[in-house]
């Protein structure tokens, strides 16, 4: 079945862009450790760069921070169970119930097909996968913007 198929495909997704967010965010952290650790040692300061200087590194700097916000939220943990209504799918559904009993009663009537199941879960991946790469670009791009900002204040500084 050509759902089942396009299913293993976007869990497979699901990891790539987790892999991928997470080298973003270990490469952002090691700039921000470098630019940490010179202001630490008092070897280097915003502040002995000019106004202009000054202002775009905060600027700079600023974006730097929320490109480090954007890659996170790719790999921020989603689930919700607020789809009950089609049936009991996946994990967060089986999560929202307070106990084995009440869970077990709900299954009796609620469980989805086999065929259901594999749609419901492929459209949630598929948006989750399309959500993670949109965070992950946002990311790149401010981050880039942020890079290019801060060499142009500490050239022209």
């Amino acid at each position: 079945m050509v759902t089942a198929t396009m299913l293993a495909e976007a869990r497979a997704e699901v990891s790539q862009a987790d892999q991928k967010a997470s080298m973003l965010l270990a490469a952002l952290g090691i700039g921000f450790g470098l630019v940490l650790s010179g202001q630490l040692a008092g070897d280097w300061s915003p502040d002995s760069l000019s106004a202009r200087g000054a202002s775009a590194w905060w600027v700079g700097a600023a974006l730097a921070v929320a490109s480090v916000a954007m890659v996170a939220m790719a790999v921020w943990p989603r689930f919700h169970a607020a789809d009950l209504s089609g049936g009991i799918a996946y994990w967060g559904h089986v999560a929202s119930y307070g106990s084995v009993q009440e869970f077990s009663e709900a299954l009796e009537g609620n469980a989805m097909a086999a065929p259901d199941r594999t749609v419901h879960q492929l459209w949630h991946l598929s948006r989750l996968v399309r959500r993670k790469y949109a965070w992950i670009r946002r990311s790149m791009c401010v981050a880039g913007v942020a890079v290019l900002i801060i060499g142009a204040a500490l050239f022209f500084g």
